[in-house]
């Protein structure tokens, strides 16, 4: 499929209007905000985790639910041999058929787990990872039914708090956390409910111990997410201007490339040098230097929009990716961020004023390019500004 002429038309209009709305915004979220700060925000819910911190989640979390679902898959039938032990027959039969049922659906979730991978699917094969085990309880406590609560085997009884202990094993939000602890509660409390007769102790005992379990699990979960965000944000964002890495732009332009192959969109990209930086460092320091790469990376966050993605690519050279933005929208947008950098200054304390200027090239995504090339061309259109005097935008429709 290729990107039509007219899709790309109508993307840049409706990408221009989100754009605004995007910079209106923008003081408070930046694209990144979440992997600066790690806020108490982005442990309460996943709404500004970054697309490929979620991606990069997910694929952890797949990893683990696999790997739970493959274990009880395998050890929950061989525990009929201790229900026939222990058992009348009839009811062991019983058992070893709901345990057999169980199983199997875990070993199909696994394969599942196996054969796709989004974020959607994993979201809906943890909450059947989570609800099919409840259900095997609210099975076997009917198969109690006629027995006292002391009669009732404590690997039975203690069962939906052993899945909840479970969940920490996931690095969760709060919100996806409480969701997973719903799953499991509103079939345990129905039941226990449904349980009282005289005396609501028993009930008040068995909702007091879930909600210790579950604030456990809730604190587990976060703890795995903070940590996970540490090291993903250590090894993917810049420390300096808290730009995303050259590793983290390679793996989401080839995202935007299949969204414009799927969709019939397209993308421009943006590449900016700052002008003779090395001279700033042979006079002044590198300290200086990395003020004034702090300055400029400021400049790109301000007047880009939260929805483009800006890497700092190596030394002075910054690349911005804009999704659903044409040529001539991308140049306007170079030759604004050109005018600002050029207007912004840097107050030494010795007294003297450092300004720099950028040379950029812009370029657009072509159908069926691979990301290497449309990087090259645009890196090519940027020395091609440098060799024509530094401090200007070089485009595609400037060569051709």
């Amino acid at each position: 499929m290729e990107c039509s002429e007219a899709g790309r038309a109508s993307a840049g209009l409706t990408q221009a209007n989100k754009r605004e709305n995007d910079k209106s915004q923008k003081p408070d979220f930046s694209a990144y905000f979440s992997l600066e700060n790690n806020p108490l925000i982005d442990i309460v819910s996943a709404k500004y985790h970054s697309e490929d911190f979620t991606l990069t989640r997910t694929h952890y979390i797949t990893g683990r639910l696999w790997l739970m679902c493959i274990f009880f898959a395998i050890t929950v039938p061989m525990f009929s041999f201790f229900d026939f032990v222990t058992l009348p027959v009839e009811q062991a039969q019983s058992l070893m058929l709901a345990r057999g049922l169980l199983s199997v659906s875990l070993f199909l979730l696994a394969y599942i787990l196996k054969q796709q991978v989004s974020v959607t699917l994993v979201r809906g094969v943890m909450g059947l990872a989570f609800l099919l085990p409840t259900l095997f309880y609210l099975f076997t406590m009917l198969s109690f039914a006629s027995a006292q609560a002391g009669e009732v085997p404590a690997i039975f009884a203690m069962m939906p708090y052993l899945i909840i202990a479970m969940s920490g094993l996931f690095p969760l939000t709060i919100n996806g956390g409480l969701i997973l602890i719903g799953i499991v509660f509103v079939p345990f409390a129905s039941f226990e409910l449904g349980q009282v007769t005289d005396s609501y102790w028993p009930l008040f005992n068995a909702m007091w111990l879930f909600v210790l379990f579950s604030g456990i699990s809730l604190w587990l979960q976060t703890a795995q997410l903070s940590m996970l965000m540490k090291l993903y944000r250590e090894s993917t964002v810049d420390p300096l201007t808290k730009l995303i890495n050259r590793r983290v732009l390679m793996r989401m332009a080839e995202q935007e490339q299949q969204h414009c192959l799927q969709y019939g969109l397209s993308f421009s990209v943006i590449m900016f040098d700052l002008d003779r930086f090395k001279r700033i460092n042979d006079e002044y320091g590198h300290l200086v230097g990395d003020k004034v790469l702090l300055m400029a990376a400021n400049v790109m966050k301000r007047e880009l929009s939260r929805s483009d993605i800006i890497a700092r690519f190596g030394g002075e050279e910054f690349v911005a990716i804009l999704p659903g933005i044409n040529l001539e929208h991308a140049i306007h947008i170079a030759e604004r961020i050109a005018k600002t950098i050029r207007a912004e200054s840097l107050m030494l304390d010795s007294g003297d004023l450092i300004r720099v200027t950028a040379s950029i090239g812009v370029t657009q995504y072509q159908p069926h390019e691979n990301i290497e090339q449309t990087l090259k061309r645009v890196d090519d259109l940027l020395y091609h500004a440098k060799d024509n005097g530094r401090d200007r935008v070089i485009s595609d429709s400037q060569i051709s």
